[in-house]
């Protein structure tokens, strides 16, 4: 389970909108001008409406079916509305519209024109054109094509463009709907396109018959024609061919073949069932031992008397043996009958051998025969059936002939009749009227979307960039994502104060803070060992660690304290500079000789008991120098000269001396950019502090820009007044300390 403790709330919600009002509400004021000004600038719309009747017993087809029946069938309205959409879509019907009504002449549409032509765009576009070389009007590739023209392409976009067919509420009525900026011009546009698509229905339902008509016309005469010579042909080839019926010969010469192949397969069977008793006495005929493994043999009653008499003479020789020696006369006499009794068997096994191969050629000679009747006949068939070719094809020409002509007569009754109804399934029922309002921009639809897609917008934009923010700001970060205290929060202030803002603004919000850090530092060592050497350090560079050390070490010597603050960060000096000091010898120096300790030593005489250490000229092997037995054997001399021992080290992550220097410290302090320095950043420097057993004494954020978090006010409040905040305000993009 979750700890409760980390359970979200609504007051956690709140808190996300209260620090990210601005956002929020600047997205919130964007979406509401924007709907606003549009609402406001947007050109009127108005449409006319025009409503037309489908009459069900009228939308019909007249069918002739089988018999010459007719047959009245009605379309499926879903598929003839959706028909109507796209006969109202096409081009074809748009210059309809432009010519029955001369939209070319009319006053509104002729502005229309003038205003696409005077765009910024066409202006460009025609400009450009002028700039080209002019091309050479490409050669007709269909010279005797006529091409269906249109009065103005221009007007047929803009009737395309502006109407529209809809179902209305009951199913055989549509509407016609035509948009334009003028009512009065949106009402007659939908009046008369309502008429033209009355007009153009019967149109389309009309003509197809009649040209149908004349075409079937021109068609039945060529097929009475061919039906005629058709049938003049097929007698022909019947009377040279002498045959009255083809089908008959041929279905009695198939019946003969179908015979002949059914006495074929019953020769096949017999030829191998005499072929494989015929093989099998073949396979055992020279090896007497195997005669009994064959079925037909073994049931030959001869042979099976003599079977039992070999078994009983047997029999006696075994017995004879037991008594006898070899050469006893009866047993040369009972062996004697039993060599006989095999050379009858094998006698009487050739027998049926002689036998099974004359049963064999005769099957076989049998199949052959019937093989070659067949390959006659079959002969015989194909030559009718090439002949039975040759007459269907004539005769199905022939019947084909006719029923095209029957077809065709059938159509043309059919097409005059339907030619001759000319009324139309479709009619007005209501005109279009002068709109009262227009149909957009809804000015008060669009506002109340505007404000609730600004609302949710506003609240989804703030959530979103609180996630989306993952840097450290609060002591509630700090305690979750670190589990570390947070030692105070040093408010983000500006550069002309600093950067010993202990020194230069004693009240300001910001000294406050490190006397807080001071403070938080001194009890923390109350019921442990005194923190004497305190390393401070930061995750990456500009993160405020050298400001931080600096006014921490005043602070600390303003409680009586003998405080040494060395400069540690051996690549990047910058404490001389604080200070005003210089840094010709500094702690570089000093661990390679000890000697120069009276100069490396810096007095500050503005503030009493602050000693200062500078880096010193620039080493090669910053690490090895840190870790070397000559740097633990200085620190700790230093330990017993002074109260409170302060290292500014370079950041954990860019090198490894604050490691290496965090096993000479009695405690850590991490120094990390509030609401900047991304969160994983900082526990990984506080990981990796913690993987060589250092202790953290808490974090520092530091230039956190209370201004701008609400959870911060209480610093404004306390710590300036209303000019000092105006003047926050216009700082606010201000830099930090210095680092």
């Amino acid at each position: 389970m979750n700890n409760p403790q980390e359970e979200i709330h609504l007051r956690d919600y709140w808190r996300v909108l209260q620090k990210r009002r601005k956002i929020g509400l600047t997205f919130f004021a964007v979406v509401v001008a924007i709907v606003a000004v549009y609402s406001l600038v947007a050109t009127p719309v108005y449409r006319g409406t025009a409503q037309l009747l489908v009459d069900n017993e009228r939308n019909q087809t007249l069918n002739f079916g089988e018999g010459g029946a007719a047959i009245i069938q009605s379309k499926d309205m879903a598929d003839y509305f959706n028909t109507q959409k796209a006969i109202i879509g096409s081009r074809a019907f748009a210059d309809r519209v432009v010519r029955k009504l001369q939209l070319d002449k009319n006053p509104y549409f002729k502005e229309m024109k003038d205003k696409q032509e005077n765009s910024i765009r066409k202006t460009i576009s025609s400009t450009i054109r002028s700039w080209l070389p002019a091309k050479a009007k490409p050669a007709s590739l269909f010279p005797g094509f006529k091409f269906r023209e249109e009065v103005d392409p221009f007007l047929t976009d803009v009737i395309l463009d502006k109407t529209t067919l809809e179902i209305g509420k009951r199913v055989n009525i549509f509407k016609i709907n035509f948009d334009a900026t003028n009512p009065t011009v949106a009402a007659a546009m939908a009046n008369g396109i309502a008429e033209a698509f009355v007009e153009h229905n019967m149109d389309i339902k009309v003509k197809p018959y009649r040209d149908a008509a004349e075409w079937l016309s021109a068609r039945l005469v060529e097929s009475k024609a061919k039906v005629g010579e058709s049938e003049t042909l097929l007698q022909q080839y019947k009377e040279g061919k002498g045959v009255t019926s083809f089908e008959t010969k041929e279905n009695v010469l198939s019946q003969k073949l179908q015979e002949l192949m059914t006495q074929q397969v019953q020769a096949e069977g017999k030829r191998q069932d005499a072929e494989i008793k015929y093989r099998q006495i073949v396979s055992v005929i020279d090896r007497p031992e195997l005669l009994t493994t064959v079925p037909d043999i073994m049931n030959n009653l001869v042979i099976q008397g003599l079977r039992t008499e070999e078994l009983t003479l047997r029999r006696q020789i075994s017995e004879l043996s037991e008594k006898f020696g070899e050469k006893h006369p009866q047993l040369v006499k009972v062996s004697s009958q039993l060599e006989m009794v095999k050379r009858s068997i094998n006698l009487e096994a050739r027998k049926m051998l002689n036998a099974a191969k004359a049963e064999y050629e005769v099957a076989l000679n049998r199949e052959n025969s019937i093989r070659r009747a067949i390959s006659a006949q079959k002969q015989e068939v194909l030559g009718m059936t090439r002949k039975a070719i040759d007459f269907n094809v004539i005769a199905g020409e022939s019947g084909s002939n006719k029923q095209f002509y029957d077809l065709l007569l059938k159509k043309l009754q059919e097409a005059s009749l339907s030619g001759g109804l000319n009324v139309s399934n479709i009619q007005i029922v209501d005109t279009a009227v002068i709109p009262d309002g227009p149909i957009k921009p809804k000015r008060a639809k669009n506002m109340i979307l505007a404000l609730l897609l600004g609302l949710f917008g506003g609240i989804s934009v703030a959530f979103f960039m609180e996630y989306m923010d993952d840097t450290i700001k609060t002591a509630e970060d700090v305690d979750k994502a670190l589990q570390l205290p947070l030692l105070e929060i040093v408010p983000l202030t500006g550069a002309d104060k600093g950067p010993i803002f202990v020194l230069s603004d004693p009240k300001s919000a910001t000294a406050e803070a490190y006397r807080t850090i001071r403070t938080g530092i001194m009890l923390s060592s109350l019921d442990q060992d005194p923190l004497k050497i305190l390393l401070l350090t930061s995750a990456i560079p500009n993160e405020g660690k050298s400001t931080t050390a600096t006014n921490l070490a005043v602070a600390m010597s303003q409680m009586g304290e003998r405080v040494l603050l060395i400069d540690v960060d051996m690549r990047r000096h910058n404490l001389h500079d604080f200070f005003g000091i210089e840094n010709t010898v500094g702690l570089s120096d000093l661990v390679i000789d000890p000697n120069l300790m009276s100069q490396a030593v810096h007095k500050i005489e503005q503030v009493p008991n602050l000693f200062v250490i500078t880096g010193g000229r620039l080493a090669p092997n910053p690490s090895e120098l840190l870790g070397s037995d000559r740097m633990r054997a200085l620190i700790l001399g230093l330990r017993d000269k002074f109260d409170r021992i302060i290292l500014d080290s370079p950041p954990l992550l860019a090198f490894s001396d604050a490691l290496v220097l965090s096993r000479l410290a009695d405690g850590v302090v991490l120094v990390a950019w509030g609401a900047r320095t991304p969160r994983d950043t900082i526990q990984r420097a506080a990981q990796s502090l913690k993987g060589v057993n250092a202790r953290l004494l808490g974090v520092v954020l530091n230039k956190i820009d209370t201004a701008k978090h609400a959870s911060y006010a209480y610093y404004s409040y306390y710590y300036g007044d209303k000019k000092n905040s105006v003047n926050k305000k216009s700082r606010k993009k201000g830099s930090g300390a210095k680092a």
